[in-house]
């Protein structure tokens, strides 16, 4: 029998100990890729210098995610910092003399003209209507501007959600939902509940993380795209989404109307036939089953499970 070999190719991942990050670093570790780890306690760049790994990797992952579009609004100085870092690391890159392939996670669900009806395409229109999505683009413009020294490729990420995903402040209605039905609390529903967001499962974004990672070893990327979308490509609405966790907690669940948000959009979803065409990738898992994996998560961590 023929043992076919995987040729090892080093990653660096920032953003290492994140709710994506986390999940690829287990999946490239388990698979013996060698993969230098980044988070907030650990910085790429420490002095203006490079930490140990970052230049030796093939394929460079920028994951860091602690701005939301609630913290975007009242604190300008995290998008600045976001900013710096990124900068940082590509001009440690560039002095490096290494060109490797540079992943930025961006949001297919901010910075896209309101003008245009969804489903967004890679080509439609930007504009940003939010100091979040107006914060991610001009990371996608600084990533572009270094494409002499890095091979630069965009994930425009739709709603990512998943188990183990935190209730914090900002981040995934999805989670504060299903915290609050786990305390038998009211929900909290913000806006016009017939809103529609476009909703990824955590797994499949760290797919098409993988994938990218594995034909960076295979081909460097030839013929891959510089912006890629990363969605389910299906509409669903606040009253569809309640639904569905209704029908997965099996019990009445109080539901509290709050008004909107600023930074909130009437609609998303994102069109990801070119990730599929380019790379074979799909969302495969379906937002029902989806919910019911987080919401069994949940519950068998309140059991200390």
């Amino acid at each position: 029998m023929t043992t076919v070999r995987v040729r090892q190719c080093a990653a660096a991942v920032i953003g290492a100990t994140g709710f994506i990050g986390s999940r690829l670093v287990a999946e490239l570790t388990s698979s013996g890729h060698p993969v230098a780890r980044f988070n907030q306690a650990h910085p790429p760049v420490v002095g203006g210098r490079a930490a140990p790994g970052l230049c030796d990797a093939e394929i460079v992952l920028f994951l860091a995610a602690r701005l939301s579009p609630a913290l975007a609004e009242r604190h300008p100085e995290q998008i600045a910092a976001e900013r710096k870092l990124l900068i940082d690391v590509l001009e440690v890159l560039r002095r490096s003399g290494r060109s490797p392939v540079f992943v930025l996670a961006s949001s297919g669900g901010t910075v896209y003209s309101p003008d245009v009806w969804p489903p967004y395409a890679e080509s439609a229109l930007t504009r940003p209507t939010s100091a979040y999505g107006r914060a991610k683009l001009r990371l996608e413009r600084e990533l572009l501007d270094h494409a002499a020294h890095v091979r630069p490729v965009i994930l425009r990420l739709s709603n990512v959600y998943g188990p183990g995903q935190r209730p914090a402040h900002g981040y995934g209605v999805l989670s504060h939902w299903l915290d609050a039905a786990a305390r038998r609390q009211p929900i909290r529903v913000f806006g016009d509940p017939d809103v529609v967001r476009d909703y990824v499962h955590v797994d499949d974004v760290a797919g098409i993380l993988t994938t990218l990672h594995r034909r960076t070893a295979d081909t460097g990327l030839d013929g891959i795209p510089a912006v890629l979308n990363v969605g389910s490509g299906a509409p669903t609405s606040l009253n569809d989404l309640l639904g569905i966790v209704s029908t997965v907690v099996d019990r009445r669940i109080e539901v509290v109307r709050e008004g909107g948000r600023q930074f909130d959009r009437r609609g998303n979803w994102l069109d990801s036939s070119l990730a599929h065409a380019t790379l074979g990738w799909k969302a495969q898992i379906g937002l029902t089953d989806g919910v019911r994996e987080c919401w069994r998560h949940l519950l068998d961590e309140r059991a200390g499970r």
